[in-house]
């Protein structure tokens, strides 16, 4: 009887120990799996932060690009705009000449004209405010068209 108790009790121990091998062994196993998870994981993210910001430097270059486009186009506008002032003021120059011979021939024909009203000058002062209020509006709207294409521009490199 005691030899089948030491069989039988032997047989149990080494079944533990072999269970307990093999749960070392499956550990070890799992252990490897989960390691080549973890190495697969760090380089999918990797990879994924790289494509990142890869997309962000091309949107901001492109972007860059747009606003470079944009203030080349503001340049441009302003140029046309001190243009249009210096036209504008060799106009003032001339209406002030123009204005100053209406006065002389009022004072040398003796008085003013017969409807008390002074035509030239009053045409001066309506050209001088159409053209200060189209100088303003056209600015105005320069730097909205501008700042439009751009807008536009930026956006459509983005989608």
């Amino acid at each position: 009887m005691i030899k089948a108790l030491i069989g039988w009790k032997g047989y149990v121990v080494a079944a533990a120990l072999a269970g307990v091998g093999v749960w070392v062994v499956q550990g070890w196993r799992y252990d490897a799996k989960i390691s080549r998870i973890e190495t697969a994981q760090a380089t999918a993210l990797a990879n994924a932060q790289a494509k990142a910001r890869q997309i962000e430097q091309a949107s901001q270059a492109a972007i860059e690009e747009v606003a470079k486009n944009a203030d080349e186009k503001i340049a441009v506008a302003t140029a046309d705009a001190d243009a249009a002032r210096n036209s504008a003021g060799r106009l003032r120059t001339e209406l002030a000449r123009l204005r100053r011979a209406s006065e002389n021939a009022v004072v040398a024909s003796s008085g003013k004209s017969e409807s008390g009203i002074d035509t030239i000058g009053v045409l001066i002062d309506v050209l001088e405010g159409v053209e200060r209020n189209g100088r303003e509006v056209a600015e105005y709207a320069d730097r909205l068209k501008v700042a439009g294409f751009a807008c536009e521009r930026a956006y459509e490199r983005l989608r």
